[in-house]
């Protein structure tokens, strides 16, 4: 279960960072029209998913 918890996370932060400019959702949600904080956010969210999903793996 937390593996796909992990991978939620990984996949949206790659979608933040992908997406982030042209998807409206993701602009009104942050607030701001910046792709440098679009950029920061997808990519702390993909870390975060990451170190769950090695978590994971180091516990099975």
């Amino acid at each position: 279960m937390l593996g796909l918890i992990g991978l939620v996370i990984i996949i949206l932060g790659i979608l933040i960072t992908i997406l982030g400019s042209t998807a409206p959702l993701i602009r009104l949600y942050f607030g701001d029209k910046s792709v440098i904080t679009q950029i920061l956010w997808g990519g702390a969210l993909f870390i975060i998913g990451a170190l769950i999903l090695i978590y994971n793996a180091v516990n099975m």
